[in-house]
């Protein structure tokens, strides 16, 4: 769309403000992004944490490897900031179900919508982190990559859950005027 998608008005509020209601109930809430002063403001506003991306511009992969190097607990969710109908039900689903995977294996939540498994948004054991870093070394930048490498329960969800804004035409799908200076 050309512009950084987390501060996208979306219903009058920042599509990265969407993200951070759902994790609420989260116990430490990190945003990993670029230099952009207003990740920095909107981590403050909504007691997180701005992390730098260690890998700016190269993909999902290397965000997920940032953020699982900074988690302090077992599980991370990992939410992108362009899914507005996410819910904090629906992010505790995931949490719950990637604690009932076998010992001994790497587990992860996915949500399961619209008869698939969708990539994002990924409950992950932070555990991963090792795997995640050797496959973003390898070249690798797309999370479903990582998704093959685990043990993944799928969790229902509603299609809201994983409606993401994506261009243009997903706003005006989702009934929301398109800003100026978006191309169309």
């Amino acid at each position: 769309m050309g512009i950084d998608k987390a501060f996208l008005e979306v219903g009058g509020r920042w599509l990265i403000a969407y993200a951070l209601d759902a994790l609420a109930g989260a116990s430490q809430r990190l945003i990993v992004g670029g230099a952009d002063p207003r990740l920095e403001t909107a981590a403050v506003t909504a007691d997180a944490v701005h992390v730098a991306d260690r890998w700016p511009g190269e993909g999902p992969m290397g965000a997920v490897a940032t953020a699982l190097s900074e988690a302090d607990y077992p599980i991370a969710v990992i939410l992108p900031c362009d899914l507005p109908g996410i819910s904090p039900d629906d992010v505790a689903a995931l949490v719950q179900a990637a604690g009932s995977v076998l010992p001994g294996e790497i587990p992860a939540a996915a949500v399961f919508a619209d008869q698939r498994r969708h990539y994002l948004p990924l409950a992950i054991d932070t555990r991963a982190a090792p795997l995640v870093q050797r496959l973003f070394e390898s070249g690798q930048r797309a999370v479903a990559c990582l998704v093959d490498e685990l043990s993944v329960v799928d969790v229902p969800a509603p299609p809201t859950a994983v409606t993401d804004i994506d261009s243009p035409e997903d706003l005006r799908q989702a009934g929301r005027p398109v800003p100026p200076g978006i191309a169309h």
